[in-house]
């Protein structure tokens, strides 16, 4: 199996962003981060502090590890949530801490994976990631989405939008963020877009 992503993040009007993304084409891995604080956010130094990890390593990750890896490096900062997936053969490997989430959308039905990940944040010094195994498919989507994103949608409209706009990849992300932001933005907004092929 291949994978493909592609991002896109949207601060809330008059505040800087304090979300942040991060693609690693070689694992290949993709992580979001929703961070509390200020425009020096904990949220890109996780993201900087991931891809570090994953040069140093050089393989596929053991999230649970690198959860609690980034959870020491971030105490004593301000706090933030992560959902990251990363693929091996034709397994999708899914880690959460916090509410960021997590979607498979197959056959264009959107059901949520990590709907169980809990409060918990990077830096709190105490985290237990959620992590989920799923038997990847071809033309799987699977979607990375900060909560400023997904509390926007209903798994009906989340589906509906995902097969309007799948044959434009690339701004798949754009376009989530678009109609998420329909009803307002109060709240930074990430989403990652993650395509399996065979």
């Amino acid at each position: 199996m291949n994978l493909t992503a592609y991002a896109a993040s949207s601060p809330q009007p008059g505040h800087p962003n304090e979300d942040a993304f991060f693609i690693d084409r070689l694992s290949p891995l993709v992580a979001v981060f929703d961070g509390q604080g200020n425009a020096e956010s904990a949220a890109k130094k996780a993201a900087r502090q991931l891809e570090r990890l994953c040069r140093e390593n050089g393989s596929k990750p053991d999230w649970t590890k690198t959860a609690k890896l980034l959870d020491s490096y971030l105490l004593g900062v301000n706090k933030t949530t992560m959902v990251a997936a990363s693929l091996a053969e034709d397994t999708m490997s899914v880690c959460a801490v916090g509410d960021s989430r997590a979607y498979l959308v197959r056959d264009g039905q959107a059901s949520i994976l990590t709907e169980d990940a809990g409060k918990q944040k990077l830096g709190s010094g105490a985290v237990q990631p959620l992590i989920k195994q799923v038997n990847a498919k071809d033309r799987d989507l699977f979607l990375l989405m900060t909560d400023g994103a997904w509390t926007r949608f209903s798994l009906y409209l989340l589906s509906r939008t995902v097969v309007k706009n799948h044959l434009n990849l690339p701004e798949l992300p754009r376009a989530i963020l678009e109609q998420a932001a329909k009803s307002g933005v109060c709240d930074d907004m990430t989403v990652a877009v993650l395509s399996v092929r065979r």
